[in-house]
């Protein structure tokens, strides 16, 4: 009898920055400072420091660590076009969040045994030299919306015409142009919606605006990456055939 082999599937990627949509570099910074972090925090509370200030400093470390992970969450779940409209705003959490984490590891710092403080020093040098940046892809869909978002036209044509040229160039650089892609999409931002407040109206409005040029130009959308990519395959054959 022949011997069968059993293929073991592939262990899952069940870290925080696995399901990342946008941002990825800058999730995949944060994660990585945050799992360090959280590593020497435990190394903290064993130590015991019995000074107030190192008491409310781990308090709040714990805090800001929630923040960054929250970052990572609303990066993995919101819908992508949103996530790069509101880029500034997502870079400017992190430095703040960077800011905190070195002010925090530096109260505590001092109350702590002196190998523990060694692993402190280098976690602030890694803090201090961390950069948060958006990749290319990013900045240029970024760059089309706010376009769009920026411009006063008139005419109903003109604006169809800038509306369709965003939505493409932003769609194809964030590689929503699959069905699946597009529904994943549609899917993230009516629950951005479900789960508003109401508490800031003009962003509410900004996703509303999103679905809305996602719905309506679905089509044009899945067929620009058809369009693409036969582009490229006849590029291809021209080049292996050449």
């Amino acid at each position: 009898m022949a011997k069968t082999t059993t293929t073991l599937p592939k262990a899952l990627d069940l870290s925080p920055t696995s399901q990342v949509k946008v941002h990825r570099s800058i999730c995949l910074q944060l994660g990585k400072l945050t799992e360090k972090i959280s590593q020497i925090v435990l190394a903290i509370e064993s130590a015991r420091p019995n000074c107030a200030l190192a008491v409310r400093a781990l308090c709040s470390l714990n805090f800001t660590l929630d923040k960054a992970k929250s970052i990572i969450q609303q990066c993995s779940h919101s819908s992508k076009l949103y996530l790069v409209i509101m880029a500034h705003k997502i870079v400017s959490r992190c430095e703040k969040i960077r800011s905190d984490l070195e002010l925090y590891l530096t109260q505590i710092q001092q109350m702590v045994p002196i190998l523990l403080d060694a692993e402190i020093s280098g976690i602030i040098q890694e803090l201090r030299a961390a950069e948060f940046s958006l990749e290319f892809a990013e900045d240029e869909a970024r760059k089309a919306l706010l376009e769009l978002l920026e411009k006063d036209l008139p005419g109903s044509e003109s604006i169809e015409e800038v509306e369709l040229d965003a939505v493409q160039i932003a769609t194809l650089r964030l590689k929503i142009t699959s069905p699946l892609a597009l529904s994943e999409e549609k899917a993230a931002l009516k629950l951005q919606i479900e789960k508003s407040n109401d508490t800031d109206q003009r962003e509410m409005e900004l996703v509303k605006y999103l679905l809305y040029l996602v719905i309506k130009y679905r089509k044009y959308i899945c067929q620009f990456d058809k369009h693409v990519r036969h582009h490229q395959s006849m590029e291809h054959e021209l080049d292996v055939n050449g």
